[in-house]
């Protein structure tokens, strides 16, 4: 029996106005925990990793919040080459959404969203030779735009459910990109020099995200 589009009264006889969904995206949560790989797969199912829903009970209307967060500390050394590379990564969407009551156990909704992302991103390569090379890479990126949404869930109970969405979004995005090569010469004069080389792109593109990301979402 699914009883989420009528008004709810709680233990205290209190009716219950608003609905309130938590989520946590499974794959990300599983890949996070069961990393078995040497970090350079950045590839993600969604940024997204957590999300907050507030519907009015009886409407159906109401806001949702998106939040992804990626930090990864890597190092390596062969050698020959030793690298140390940190990714940090914010995604942020806010967004107001209609929810649907459908046939069975299932529920679904679709709205409209604001996003920005955040990336402040550094890798330092040091080449060990006769001549050693520091390449510096440093790429920080600020996005905005927003777009079009849509989900799908299947409660298992009134308050445990599995759900999965689709999103376009339209994205612009204001890189800049600074690589700094050193080069240390043993009794050299000077003893090093740095060519340093930078870029200002500002990138646009649409983003559609397959429903392929799963939710865990808990109603209360």
């Amino acid at each position: 029996m699914n009883c989420i589009a009528q008004t709810e009264t709680n233990d205290t006889g209190k009716v219950n106005m608003f609905e309130h969904t938590v989520g946590a995206q499974l794959n990300g949560l599983i890949r996070q925990v069961f990393n078995f790989s040497n970090g350079t797969n950045t590839t993600v199912v969604s940024p997204y990793l957590f999300n907050y829903n507030i519907n009015l009970v009886n409407s159906g209307w109401g806001l949702r919040v998106g939040l992804g967060y990626n930090y990864n500390k890597n190092t390596s050394d062969d050698g020959v080459v030793s690298s140390n590379s940190d990714i940090n990564d914010l995604q942020v969407r806010f967004g107001i959404e209609k929810r649907f009551v459908l046939p069975g156990k299932w529920t679904a909704g679709a709205g409209i969203d604001g996003i920005a992302l955040l990336n402040d991103d550094k890798t330092v390569a040091t080449t060990h030779s006769f001549d050693t090379i520091i390449t510096t890479t440093k790429d920080y990126t600020k996005g905005y735009g927003g777009g079009v949404m849509g989900w799908l869930r299947y409660h298992f109970t009134k308050n445990i459910s599995l759900g999965t969405e689709a999103s376009l979004y339209y994205l612009t995005n204001k890189q800049k990109n600074t690589t700094d090569i050193t080069t240390i010469i043993p009794n050299g004069f000077p003893p090093s020099r740095t060519t340093e080389s930078k870029s200002s792109p500002t990138v646009s593109n649409a983003n559609f995200t397959l429903p392929i990301a799963f939710y865990l979402a808990v109603t209360f």
